[in-house]
């Protein structure tokens, strides 16, 4: 080195603070020990914020949203297709997130292709891609079962091990029909006996997320200590670790926490059934808080999701054949009914306009939470459907589909509406987002309504 030279000396730069991504809040309560799952934050990822600092691909989470006696097809099918296409009076709704949603019209439930039972076929072909199998009605108009496991339990087999909960199943409208077999009961099956117990309670929904620790011998499920103030002392010390924007982050995560608990009390009736919806719920004079309760879920599955909780979701926003009645219209009858009347048919067009409200508070939901990045709603597919094409036929061709969010980069960004040159198969959409969450898979559904070709034009 030369004697005119000065050795400069540059200072180590300062190591990034990495969280491991299964970090937990903890705390202890009069009850025990207490963990908070937490959302994504800056510190768990990349410099760039589109994976986690392991290496590890952010997660695509996954959602069947179900409404019962379809559409109004002339007031849902949008004119165009590809990218210019216009929002229908039916799809109206959905103006602020219509860049994440795929319109998918003209397929066939190849399931149902026997045509034994309107509502029956429909349901279980396109949630399942399997024909529905017969049981004695013991006085029913009909009864069934699903014929194999529907599209979201084959998905949580395959990522369900990977989260606390592998998948959770909420419902809004209580008036399901019960009468004619899980079917209709249900809209998610892991197999032909194995119907999975739907959550109509939002406090139940919540208790199973995040209130681990309330005490057993308490069936009204109020919190014994606050949870927030449980993991406290956790709180403070990982905020003195982490950057500025993840402080905000975590701070945002315990407000909605908190919200959420006000929130849920307000909705009546406060009620909490462990183990499944229970009909002794009581209406507000005569009527279902429809609206309240589609928004609190929508928080608790945004919140669900941000956490890591589950990546596998099922809703059921109003049964097959239900008893709903969309009071909010003006209806004073229950849309099954009214579905199948000439003079009905202007009250059903705005119960499928109100159900496509909640679908957007959804996905906007979604859309507002940042994961790195990105947001859940990149992250995400929501298979939208029904169990008719419209009540009024029992028709289950050109079913009402939706398949909404960006897969993780897989499906396209702004949305587009696909029709059916012949009547494509509905098995082959579920394929297609079978094989995001695992590449390998060869076919979906079975029998008359297998499909082993997925449709390609979600595709980026």
């Amino acid at each position: 080195m030369s004697k005119t030279m000065k050795r400069i000396v540059r200072p180590h730069a300062p190591s990034r603070f990495v969280l491991d991504r299964r970090t937990l809040l903890r705390g202890v309560a009069a009850t025990g020990a207490v963990a908070l799952a937490i959302p994504t934050l800056d510190a768990m990822l990349d410099s760039h914020g589109e994976a986690f600092a392991d290496g590890g691909a952010l997660p695509v989470r996954f959602m069947t949203w179900f409404f019962g006696n379809g559409a109004i097809l002339d007031r849902w099918t949008p004119e165009g297709q590809g990218t210019n296409w216009e929002l229908t009076e039916e799809l109206q709704p959905l103006e602020n997130v219509r860049e994440y949603c795929n319109i998918l019209s003209g397929f066939d439930v190849k399931a149902g292709g026997q045509h034994r039972r309107g509502h029956h076929d429909g349901v279980a072909g396109a949630f399942s891609g399997f024909p529905f199998i017969e049981l004695p009605a013991n006085g029913a108009n009909y009864s069934s079962k699903f014929g194999g496991p529907s599209i979201d339990q084959v998905i949580a087999s395959i990522i369900g091990p990977q989260t606390y909960l592998p998948s959770m199943h909420v419902g809004v409208s209580k008036r399901v029909t019960k009468g004619e077999g899980p079917t209709l009961q249900y809209i998610s099956h892991k197999g032909p006996d194995q119907p999975v117990t739907t959550q109509y309670e939002p406090q139940e929904v919540f208790d199973t997320l995040f209130n681990n620790y309330t005490p057993e011998d308490d069936p009204s499920g109020p919190l014994r200590v606050s949870l927030l103030d449980a993991v406290n002392a956790d709180v403070k010390r990982l905020q003195k670790r982490v950057g500025k924007t993840d402080k905000e982050r975590l701070d945002a995560h315990l407000q909605s926490i908190a919200q959420l608990q006000k929130q849920i009390q307000a909705i009546p009736p406060a009620c909490t059934v462990p183990g499944g919806p229970s009909q002794d719920n009581k209406d507000v004079d005569g009527k279902e808080p429809l609206e309240e309760v589609s928004h609190a879920m929508a928080e608790m599955v945004a919140l669900a999701w941000a956490c890591d909780v589950t990546r596998v979701v099922s809703w059921q926003q109003s049964g097959s054949v239900g008893g709903t009645v969309y009071h909010m219209t003006g209806a004073t009858t229950e849309e099954h009914g009214l579905s199948h009347e000439p003079g009905g048919q202007e009250l059903v067009h705005q119960a499928v306009v109100f159900n496509m409200q909640c679908f957007a508070y959804l996905l906007q939901t979604l859309k507002d939470t940042k994961v790195g990045a990105k947001n859940l709603l990149d992250q995400s597919i929501l298979y939208l459907g029904s169990d008719a094409a419209e009540g009024i036929t029992h028709s289950i061709f050109d079913q009402p589909i939706i398949v909404a969010g960006g897969a993780g980069g897989a499906f396209k960004t702004p949305g587009v509406h696909y029709r059916s040159p012949d009547g494509e198969n509905t098995s082959d959409i579920l394929l297609r987002m079978l094989q995001v969450f695992d590449p390998a898979a060869t076919q979906a559904g079975g029998d008359m309504g297998a499909s082993t070709k997925p449709f390609t034009g979600l595709d980026v």
